[in-house]
């Protein structure tokens, strides 16, 4: 099939180049003998190749084909009239075609050669007409005005195609920068909590040096590990089966779940206030957000705040906004090792987590705030209460 496609493509370039050669040799000297020599030529100069150099082999037929119609014209011999002006106007059709075909494929360069030169030959073929003739000055700007808008027709929809060509490939690109950062996001966002608890529970187990607490520690570390796996397999499972990395979606429903798998690992209380009615009024984009956001907060609170005194986490619902408080209490110092903080993005999670909001007519914040490290977010609520 490819191989066929690009037959057609170079035999098209190929023949129009032949009509623009043959009828320009044929009108100004031989009707007919150079006809097919012509053909011959430009056959065998837009023969198909390699598929980056058929579109080079297009713009080369359309420059030779400009080249030989100008210099027909300028070495004319006799005005073309009657049967012959049918090989002119097919020669007008050709010449534009190719000229049209060369501008969108041809590379930059030898585009706009093709397209200039093929323009000066159009716009400069009526003369074959009028030249020895008894035409006036108002038919030769008029002959000569319409076969240029012809040539720049031609060349301007050359133009536009392969403008539109170029959208189209930066469009296509932006989507799939635009998949690659959603899927970075869900790895970030539904793996990194698990297997930051995996690293901290590993390394307080290692810091306490008791053995009795090793048992609880490695059933913990496998419960995250678990979690972190089945993660990973539906964000697998989604790109094998072509569903956009952002498909699948957590809510506020689910947040219980995420607050008693942090609250096994911590060795601080773990406070969730969460209103009963409010996962059925939060619109699915916003409940994926605010899951992401809690998610974020106590990771980050793993990381950061490993002693912390206590973790609040509240979701309630003031007039027509959802309130979202995740704050971490300032701990004691603790007389175990300082375990070394994991190296990280630089906050890049609670940044994009913040564009997301906003893009939602929320805001979030995050910084010092209530004796402790305060995450504060509000999103507008779309649904009334039951």
């Amino acid at each position: 099939m490819v191989v066929r496609t690009q037959v057609k493509q170079a035999f098209g370039a190929g023949a129009a180049a032949a009509v623009v050669i043959g009828g320009a040799v044929g009108l100004a000297w031989a009707p007919w003998t150079a006809v097919l020599p012509a053909v011959a030529a430009a056959v065998a100069l837009a023969a198909p190749g390699a598929r980056a150099g058929r579109y080079r082999r297009t713009g080369t037929a359309a420059l030779a084909a400009a080249a030989v119609s100008l210099l027909c014209t300028l070495l004319h011999r006799v005005p073309v009239t009657g049967a012959a002006g049918f090989w002119l106007l097919l020669e007008l059709a050709a010449l534009a075609g190719l000229a049209a075909s060369a501008v969108r494929h041809a590379p930059a360069r030898r585009a706009a050669l093709a397209g200039a030169l093929a323009a000066a030959a159009l716009g400069a073929q009526p003369l074959r007409m009028l030249l020895g003739t008894s035409a006036t000055w108002t038919e030769y700007v008029f002959f000569t005005g319409a076969w240029t808008l012809v040539a720049l027709g031609a060349v301007a929809t050359g133009l536009a195609r392969r403008l539109a060509a170029r959208r189209r490939e930066r469009t296509r690109a932006e989507m799939r920068r635009r998949e690659r950062l959603a899927l970075a996001g869900d790895l970030h966002d539904l793996v990194a909590h698990d297997v930051t608890g995996i690293v901290l529970d590993a390394q307080a187990t290692r810091a306490e040096g008791d053995p009795a607490q090793a048992p609880e520690a490695l059933a913990r570390i496998e419960r995250a590990g678990l979690e972190a796996l089945a993660a990973m397999d539906r964000t697998v499972g989604m790109l094998r089966g072509g569903e956009s990395p952002g498909a699948r979606t957590y809510g506020v429903a689910d947040v219980p779940e995420l607050v008693d798998r942090f609250a096994a690992a911590a060795r601080a209380p773990v406070v969730l206030e969460l209103d009963p009615d409010l996962p059925g009024r939060v619109p699915r984009e916003a409940a994926d957000a605010v899951y992401r956001l809690v998610a974020e907060a106590l990771t980050n609170v793993r990381r950061h705040a490993p002693h912390a005194g206590g973790v609040e986490v509240a979701l309630t619902a003031h007039d027509a906004a959802l309130e979202i408080r995740i704050l971490s209490a300032g701990g004691r110092e603790s007389p175990r090792p300082r375990l070394p903080r994991l190296k990280g993005h630089g906050g890049t999670g609670l940044l994009a987590l913040t564009a997301r909001f906003e893009a939602l007519g929320g805001e979030l914040r995050a910084g010092p705030g209530d004796g402790g490290w305060l995450v504060a977010a509000t999103l507008p609520l779309l649904r009334e209460a039951a």
